[in-house]
């Protein structure tokens, strides 16, 4: 599909943790550098062939203070409320999770705090988000090892972007839809990123955007999404060079918050778990 993209810088915010000694950089599948986290929220108007409306992307730089985890229900629930339950410490961002089936359970891994809270299944997804050491990765279930070091992990449908390039196949489903993933950068940086169709939002305001039903009929079709993800960033991508799908749909949802500025996505529906990233993790 030919496509005229238009994208259009519209906010960003950033809040520094303050700096520890200095390290020598690592790659990034190595332990993160010394100096502090850095967390940007980027809103880009987007215009491509079969739909219009904005990605959000939250971005977090490596550093020993930024922390990922996992955040699981036991229900789903609405995102906004699955946070207040527990009030990361500021600046933090929450994206909604991985998948549930029909009788509201997690579909596939589920472990926070080192402890399993579902089990990897095939069911759940081909990716898994995990965090070891404090480093998180992406990788096909397949490739994911238990560990006492992995505190964190998410298993999700699916993998969608692996070595800067999109995995999903030319046959994939055409169905739009708003859109939610994860992504690791080359240089280690976390992204929590959502899309959606101006045709799916509700009402909208600086600070919160309420989307609706047409959150699962209007949207990026998942190659679309994908393809998005690894697009270099100057071109108004996200420049993946791995990402995981979230549970998007009636599910899409963002929280965002610092001192100097809040952003909240309303979901139609729910999510059955979160992700979490924050800068000084406690």
């Amino acid at each position: 599909m030919t496509r005229a993209p238009c994208f259009v810088a519209l906010a960003a915010l950033a809040a520094c943790a303050p700096p520890s000694p200095s390290a020598a950089p690592a790659p990034p599948a190595a332990s993160a550098p010394a100096e502090g986290s850095l967390m940007t929220l980027t809103v880009r108007e987007v215009r491509e062939d079969g739909w219009s409306g904005r990605l959000v992307d939250v971005a977090f730089t490596r550093g020993p203070d930024r922390g990922v985890r996992v955040l699981p229900s036991e229900r789903p629930r609405p995102l906004p409320e699955l946070v207040a339950r527990v009030s990361p410490p500021q600046p933090f961002a929450a994206i909604d999770g991985g998948f549930y089936d029909t009788d509201e359970r997690p579909m596939g891994l589920v472990r926070t705090g080192g402890r399993d809270v579902s089990p990897l299944g095939e069911r759940g997804g081909s990716g898994v988000l995990y965090v070891e050491d404090g480093v998180p990765h992406i990788v096909h279930r397949d490739d994911y090892r238990a560990s006492a070091r992995v505190m964190e992990a998410l298993q999700s449908i699916d993998r969608l972007v692996d070595d800067g390039a999109s995995l999903v196949a030319e046959t994939a489903s055409p169905r739009r839809a708003a859109r939610a993933a994860v992504a690791l950068d080359q240089e280690g940086t976390l992204h929590l990123v959502v899309a959606f169709d101006e045709r799916a939002v509700l009402t909208s305001s600086d600070a919160r955007i309420e989307l609706g039903p047409d959150s699962t009929r209007s949207g990026p079709t998942i190659g679309e999404w994908a393809a998005l993800l690894a697009r270099a960033p100057a071109e108004g991508g996200v420049g993946a060079r791995v990402a995981l799908g979230l549970d998007g749909g009636v599910s899409t949802s963002l929280v965002v918050k610092s001192e100097g500025r809040s952003l909240t996505i309303v979901p139609h529906h729910a999510t059955i778990n979160a992700l979490v990233v924050s800068v000084n993790d406690s």
